[in-house]
């Protein structure tokens, strides 16, 4: 434990260095802390029985026959946060009315509540309120070291419908009108292809989108439409952003920027700035990401483009929440919520609700974050996004880790870890990867499972160039540390025969 907690270690071991009831809060910011803390308190008092008490989806009479049974130590509950959640009130209740058969046990409960939910208590619980016998705040400015997704990738359109079916029907029907279409008639083919490839892209299909917008860029060239060549060439960097490949995303991109400033053309040239802040971004070069930023953001504005509006302020906002910029990055996120539900996008409305529930969730309000998850969830499985659908049920198991509920979690992050791959998403992939390992390492101590799970994950950040592979690194060197040089290479050396690192993996 670090040196600064030194006053609120020293309190709480003198609150329990006597056998009797205590009922200490303690609240913390990070899972992390809850862990260190109980490991310190079991070599401080060696002597001493401990339980780790879940009350998670328990009744009252479960919470009752387990402090009961084991009725003299100390008692770890690490999700009292959950006794608190609207909808639990049944439990509460029952729970803060029999007080006092508690207080006849010699029993310690060490109670930890996150920021967002620590206010509850006097209102949810107040006769075991005014019986507490200490309160202690740990606040650890380190972040976990497991990931969100940031959705950054372009807005899905309504086109051909806002659901999966209304867009497979359209494909449908554009591949009939392709078949009866004039081979002369290139404008129109062109615009087919492109419109075919933009359905399929948002259907996550990325193979057939991309040979649809090869087609359409084809066309493009060779009837001599520049604008078009540029869109088809920013389309086309989508396909290798989604899949990792950065440097050519960034390549395509700067031709389609080329292209749209020699024809003037203005609004996609706003797109192309846009697209490129978003590689800058995933490299961790945020100054640059907001420099390309609010150039697209002022040419949206001066062509009244209220849809590429909402895509950057969204994507500022995403800027500033990897700086740590929470208030900031919650006020453009919300600007661009009011668009998008203004002007009735189903798809753009599930990114903001996800993208605010991650800044919820790093303050804490994990309840608040959860409800704008579960609204993101919904509306992504509706309408096919299965992008969008990997990014929030990771995020939904980052929720239930932090609640220490990590069967519920794991079972998140394997189908998010399922659809990454699907898809084709490698950092998507190792960022699943990666939360699952964290999980395994710590809560669950199981460290030859979490380096299975590391190892790849590692790979994968450093062929994609992203700056994610250090927290990563640094869990796999602890590993080794732990295990010892010779343990580490026979498990690295099962990983790499069962499987090359960067294929897909399913655990």
């Amino acid at each position: 434990m670090e040196a600064q907690f030194d006053d609120e270690l020293r309190l709480l071991a003198n609150a329990l260095r006597q056998e009797t009831f205590r009922f200490i809060l303690i609240g913390h910011n990070r899972y992390s802390l809850y862990s260190d803390i109980s490991n310190w308190l079991k070599n401080k008092f060696a002597g001493r029985p401990f339980l780790e008490l879940h009350l998670r989806d328990k009744d009252y009479r479960q919470i009752v026959d387990e402090l009961v049974h084991f009725h003299r130590g100390i008692v770890l509950i690490p999700d009292f946060d959950w006794l608190l959640l609207n909808g639990n009130e049944t439990v509460t209740v029952a729970f803060n009315q029999r007080r006092d058969a508690f207080a006849r046990l010699d029993i310690a409960l060490l109670c930890f509540v996150e920021p967002a939910s620590y206010r509850r208590v006097p209102e949810k619980l107040p006769d075991w309120w005014s019986l507490r016998s200490l309160e202690l705040d740990f606040y650890r400015e380190t972040p976990e070291k497991t990931f969100d997704f940031d959705y950054t990738r372009t807005e899905i359109s309504s086109l051909g419908g806002e659901s999966k079916e209304e867009k497979e029907a359209e494909i449908k029907r554009l591949l009939r009108q392709l078949e009866v279409v004039d081979p002369d008639n290139k404008t129109l083919r062109q615009s087919l292809y492109d419109q075919l490839g933009s359905l399929s892209f948002q259907l996550s299909s990325y193979e057939a989108a991309q040979q649809y917008w090869q087609k359409s860029l084809g066309i493009s060239r060779e009837i001599g439409d520049r604008s078009g060549e540029g869109v088809s060439l920013s389309n086309i960097s989508q396909i290798y952003k989604v899949g990792g490949d950065y440097q050519t995303a960034l390549s395509y991109l700067q031709q389609s920027l080329s292209i749209m400033q020699q024809t003037s053309d203005k609004k996609e040239e706003g797109a192309a700035l846009n697209n490129i802040s978003q590689i800058y971004q995933a490299w961790g070069d945020y100054q640059t990401a907001l420099t390309y930023l609010e150039q697209s953001l002022s040419i949206a504005r001066k062509t009244n483009d209220e849809t590429g509006e909402e895509v950057i302020l969204n994507n500022i906002g995403l800027t500033h929440k990897a700086q740590g910029n929470y208030e900031m990055a919650l006020s453009y996120f919300q600007q661009s919520l009011k668009i998008k539900q203004k002007n009735g996008s189903l798809g753009g409305t599930a990114i903001s609700f996800n993208n605010i529930g991650q800044v919820y969730r790093v303050q804490g309000d994990y309840e608040k974050a959860l409800s704008f998850f579960q609204r993101g969830l919904d509306i992504q499985q509706k309408i096919g996004d299965r992008y969008g659908e990997g990014t929030t049920l990771n995020n939904i198991g980052q929720i239930y880790n932090a609640w220490g509920d990590y069967k519920a979690a794991l079972t998140y992050l394997e189908k998010s870890l399922i659809i990454r791959q699907k898809i084709g998403d490698r950092d998507g992939r190792a960022i699943a990867l990666h939360n699952m390992g964290a999980i395994y390492l710590g809560p669950l101590q199981d460290v030859k499972k979490a380096l299975t799970l590391f190892w790849p994950a590692y790979i994968l950040f450093k062929q994609l160039g992203s700056p994610k592979a250090e927290a990563t690194a640094q869990y796999v060197e602890d590993i080794n540390r732990q295990i010892g040089e010779t343990r580490f290479q026979e498990i690295i050396h099962s990983i790499e025969d069962q499987q090359e690192p960067s294929s897909d993996l399913v655990t």
